[in-house]
């Protein structure tokens, strides 16, 4: 059976993150490490300061845990949740965790309260690290037997009925991060840097949830040597110097923030500023950039689409944008359209793309640094990994990043597991310019002729040719063919004349039943290639925006599919029964009658 694997031997691996750390605080000392806002202008804190700070918080955790070094991995107390947005606080607190042989285990901080309960209690920990203690006392009272390590705030400054809530509650303590830092504390008193270099590379070192797409999110355990394994690869191929520059929204619960990019910013010594944009203020990301000037930036492709929206449509951010010492960008998560991709191809900036999961620490393979992309296409193993083709061209992975397990779930560990190699769930193809990604496996219907159809390749071709689209869902099971529901790039819709996207033929629709009336044509030409069977016969546009608060969107603006199902029921019942007389409110016809032969 055909397969793929990297000619670039791995070689030998930092063996822990604590290792990490203190090699690049003795190596890189006041270089900068990290920046983020306060109270106006970016402070910086060097390699000695930021890894000074760590010790300081490793040195209490374990002082109050009074752990020994043999402490066994499923001890509660080893297991230390995270719930906050990224900073300066939360990248010190949790590398203390870690670095000493303690397990993070970090909760995505918009989930509801009783989600955010559910996977608190599911994880078992002892410790919740937090910058948010209101939001800790909504949650239920079954999970808080916990210590709770706050990172903003003094005792002196909360207010008092807070802190006694959270005791009713069962909170065991409250102790403030801004006051340890503030203490001298002799952390060499128990061998601390010792203990941190002595972590097995197979421990483990973070429970990890899924993004929960299709079920309840699941704990992937990766190991020390799962980590490094990774940032060892990317050195490989990348071949960083120090001291480059990282400007970093993406959230720190998720493998692609948390692990790509944090861990590869402080595996190579650079310095990892914050962008306290979030994402979600494209004026206020683009002022961080042009402050920052990264060397490499990390992003989806919703945020790159805003993005180039805001130069288009004011020029001058274009030239601090297109600095002369950005190197490359990275994309995951979903294709990037290639109309935004011909935007930096035309500015001589590579766009990197990537593949994995959290389960594979994420990255498996990667595309070039040429300024050529094919979409669809996501590049090659990395060093130390393999790949290959199993049942429905499910795409199988080997190598050092694969997961040890998920938590507590011997079962569904067993099924994702034949013979060695992982099952990703994900059915791609093998060809000369590396892998093409299809679809995910669960994703995969049947019309009623008994045509599999791959949703995500239908709706990866739409949402990448037209600029004017964000979103993209296909559906069908049991149809004669499949539908199709198109949500809008508002951000471009509302460009007083859409932009310019050089060489785009990508016409400004004015409105929502003008880009319909203009979609039809577009999804027609770019099927005429496919096979008959997936052509969409049915499709609207959704005057609505799909959100990550509202369920509909990951954190990491991936489809999902149970609450759009939901969510936009009368929608597409109005497609399936062919209904279109009587549609709910806000949607606009797609014209899919085709005018050929075909």
């Amino acid at each position: 059976m055909r397969g793929f694997k990297s000619s670039l031997s791995l070689g030998e691996a930092t063996p822990n993150i604590g290792s990490m750390l203190l090699n690049n605080r003795d190596r890189y000392r006041d270089l900068n490490a990290f920046a983020q806002r306060q109270q106006g202008p970016y402070r910086y804190w060097s390699w000695r300061q930021m890894v000074s700070d760590i010790l300081k918080l490793a040195a209490f955790l374990l002082q109050q845990k009074g752990m020994p070094p043999e402490l066994t991995e499923d001890m509660p107390d080893n297991r230390v949740a995270f719930i906050s947005a990224n900073g300066y606080q939360r990248m010190v607190s949790e590398m203390a965790v870690m670095g000493t042989g303690m397990v993070a285990v970090p909760v995505f901080s918009g989930y509801a309260a009783e989600l955010m309960s559910d996977l608190i209690s599911f994880g078992d920990v002892g410790t919740l690290v937090t910058d948010n203690l209101e939001k800790i006392a909504t949650l239920r009272s079954d999970c808080l037997a916990v210590r709770v390590l706050a990172m903003t705030g003094s005792r002196h400054s909360v207010d008092p009925n807070l802190l006694e809530k959270l005791s009713s509650l069962g909170v065991s303590s409250v102790t403030f991060m801004h006051d340890l830092l503030a203490v001298e504390m002799d952390a060499d008193s128990i061998d601390l840097e010792d203990r941190m270099r002595a972590v097995k590379p197979q421990r483990l070192a973070m429970i990890m949830f899924t993004s929960g797409t299709s079920s309840f999110p699941k704990g992937v355990q990766l190991t020390h040597s799962n980590l490094m394994s990774q940032q060892k690869a990317l050195e490989i191929l990348w071949k960083p110097e120090s001291g480059m520059r990282f400007l970093c929204y993406l959230p720190w619960h998720h493998s692609f923030g948390g692990l790509f990019e944090r861990l590869f910013a402080l595996h190579s010594g650079g310095c990892l500023a914050i962008d306290d944009s979030c994402g979600k203020d494209v004026g206020r990301l683009l002022q961080n950039f042009a402050e920052i000037k990264p060397h490499v930036y990390f992003s989806v492709p919703k945020v790159y689409q805003e993005i180039i929206t805001r130069i288009l449509a004011t020029p001058e951010f274009g030239e601090s944008f297109f600095h002369p010492e950005l190197k490359f960008v990275f994309t995951a998560a979903a294709p990037l359209p290639l109309s935004t991709s011909e935007i930096f191809r035309n500015k001589g900036v590579p766009v990197i793309e990537g593949w994995g999961l959290t389960e594979t620490s994420p990255c498996c393979t990667l595309t070039g640094l040429s300024l050529q992309r094919t979409p669809g296409v996501v590049g090659f193993p990395i060093p130390g990994v393999e790949i290959m083709l199993g049942n429905e061209n499910e795409i199988l992975v080997k190598g050092p990043n694969v997961m040890r397990a998920y938590f507590r779930q011997d079962e569904v560990t067993n099924n994702v597991f034949e013979d060695g190699w992982f099952k990703t769930g994900d059915v791609g193809e093998l060809t000369d310019e590396g892998v093409r990604i299809i679809s995910r496996l669960d994703r995969m219907f049947k019309l009623d002729n008994g045509e599999k159809v791959f949703p995500a390749r239908i709706e990866d071709r739409v949402a990448g040719r037209c600029k004017f689209i964000k979103y993209a869902y296909v559906f069908g099971s049991g149809q004669k063919n499949p539908s199709l529901l198109a949500f809008p790039n508002y951000e471009l819709m509302t460009a007083s004349d859409g932009g310019d996207l050089d060489q785009s033929d990508c016409v400004y629709p004015g409105c929502m039943n003008e880009l319909a009336g203009c979609l039809g044509d577009c999804i027609k030409a770019e099927q005429a290639a496919g096979a008959v069977f997936e052509r969409v016969d049915g499709a609207l546009v959704v005057d609505s925006e799909l959100t990550v608060e509202a369920n509909q969107l990951t954190p990491s603006f991936k489809l999902i599919p149970r609450q759009i199902e939901h969510d936009f029921e009368p929608y597409i019942e109005a497609i399936r029964t062919k209904t279109t007389d009587k549609l709910p409110e806000g949607a606009s016809i797609i014209d899919m009658e085709q005018k050929d032969s075909t």
